[in-house]
């Protein structure tokens, strides 16, 4: 582990759910905040497609940050003419869906839920902190793809 990323983990982890509107330029826009600001988005999920639920692009963004430095962020990202609107919410928020394929296996922690999808896979579905948690322990399983972030909804006016 890097001196970097044993300060970083020190932060507790915050999401930020982000509508865009639907244009060239619009998530490097935000990726330009988070670099300016020496912030790592360590997962960003975006759609852009009819199952959004106002039609419009939306991206999650886990990342690590003080309290302040997190609030700083969304107000600068709420500045952005690209941004429609965002929200900042804890890692921790119910609403909030971490999800991977690991191998089956491993027994998951209480908190993270396996779905098997054969006999070698499974989808692993939990909060962030406590599926990234299990994910870097000693008894993590093999991962056979990328973390998915996932907001199940958002708040009304947000």
């Amino acid at each position: 582990m890097t001196e970097a990323s044993v300060r970083n983990s020190a932060f507790p982890h915050h999401v930020i759910v982000i509508g865009l509107h639907d244009r060239p330029g619009a998530a490097h826009s935000v990726a330009d905040v988070f670099s300016a600001r020496g912030l790592q988005m360590e997962a960003f999920q975006g759609t852009s497609d009819s199952l959004s639920a106002d039609g419009h692009a939306t991206l999650l963004i886990l990342f690590r940050a003080t309290p302040e430095r997190a609030t700083l962020v969304t107000r600068v990202l709420r500045r952005l003419s690209s941004v429609r609107h965002a929200e900042l919410i804890d890692a921790d928020d119910p609403r909030l869906r971490l999800s991977v394929l690991v191998a089956a296996g491993p027994t998951p922690p209480a908190s993270v839920h396996l779905v098997c999808i054969d006999a070698q896979t499974a989808l692993a579905i939990g909060a962030p902190d406590d599926l990234l948690a299990w994910l870097q322990s000693d008894t993590a399983p093999a991962r056979f793809g990328a973390v998915r972030l996932d907001v199940i909804e958002r708040r009304p006016g947000a």
